[in-house]
């Protein structure tokens, strides 16, 4: 079982590592590290404060890379063209 978990792992790393990647560049201009509902306002200009709600799964009031990427899987926003 120990040869299949060191396969496992970087393959689990790898398949993170490229869906964060696939995120869109969406400028974080306070510097966070998540984004705000005027953050991503800027991309996606018809976002709604209950759209926004609906992809901050934490209720934090940021969505991080994490809520972002499962949104974008999830059919809650789509990327913007050109990403």
């Amino acid at each position: 079982m120990k040869p299949l978990a060191t396969l496992l792992v970087p393959l689990a790393f790898f398949t993170v590592t490229a869906a964060q990647a696939a995120l869109p560049d969406v400028p974080d201009t306070d510097g966070s590290g998540s984004w705000s509902l005027v953050e991503l306002q800027a991309v996606w200009t018809d976002l709604t404060e209950d759209g926004f709600k609906a992809i901050d799964t934490s209720a934090d009031g940021a969505v991080d890379p994490v809520e972002l990427q499962a949104a974008l899987d999830g059919g809650v926003i789509t990327a913007p063209a050109g990403n």
